[in-house]
C-alpha cells in the first residue's frame, strides 16, 4: 500500500472510524480522533500492509484493539450512544426529555454487556456492519458472531422489559 492509497483510505473511512472510537471515548485524555490515527499508524506500519484483501476491516480490527487497550488502561467510561447528539423529531420537550432518558437506559444496558456483545451489536445494529465485516473485526466466526448478536438482543430485551414491568 503506497502512501498515496492510505491517505485515501483513512479519508475515505474516517467518519466511520470516528463513530466506532466515540464509543469508547468519554471526555478523557484521549480523543476518537487520536485513537483513528494511532489505527491509521499502526495500519501503516504493519508488515501485513501488503497482504490485505479488505483493508477496511484491517483497519476496524486494529481501532478494536486501540479501543480495547484504552479501555483496559481504564481512562475513560464508554459512551457510545450520545443522546445530546440525537436528532429528535419532536420539539416538545417531554418528548425530548424522554428520548434521552430511553437512550441512556439502553446505554447502559448495552455498557452491562460481555465486551464480545457489546461490540458485535454497536458494529451491527448502530454501524450498519455486515456479520462477514463484523467476523473479520472481532477475529472470529460468522457464526459465532449471529450467536453474539443474538445473546445480546436477548439480554438488552430482558432488561428493557423488565423496566416496563416495574
Amino acid at each position: 500500500m503506497t502512501a498515496e492509497e492510505l491517505k485515501k483510505l483513512s479519508l475515505q473511512l474516517r467518519p466511520r472510524l470516528i463513530n466506532f472510537a466515540k464509543g469508547f471515548v468519554k471526555d478523557g485524555a484521549s480523543t476518537p480522533e487520536d485513537m483513528v490515527q494511532e489505527a491509521i499508524i499502526k495500519l501503516w506500519m504493519s508488515s501485513q500492509v501488503q497482504q490485505v484483501r479488505n483493508p477496511e476491516a484491517m483497519t476496524m480490527h486494529i481501532l478494536r484493539n486501540v479501543c480495547l487497550d484504552y479501555l483496559k488502561l481504564k481512562k475513560n467510561n464508554t459512551d457510545g450512544l450520545n443522546p445530546n447528539m440525537r436528532v429528535f423529531d419532536s420539539q416538545d420537550p417531554a418528548d425530548i426529555l424522554e428520548s434521552k432518558d430511553e437512550m441512556c437506559r439502553i446505554q447502559r444496558h448495552l455498557d452491562s454487556l460481555p465486551r464480545e456483545q457489546m461490540l458485535a451489536v454497536r458494529l451491527r445494529d448502530v454501524m450498519g456492519y455486515e456479520m462477514s465485516e463484523i467476523a473479520v473485526i472481532l477475529d472470529t466466526s460468522e457464526g459465532n458472531v449471529r450467536t453474539l448478536l443474538s445473546r445480546a438482543r436477548q439480554k438488552l430485551r430482558e432488561k428493557l422489559l423488565a423496566k416496563w414491568k416495574q
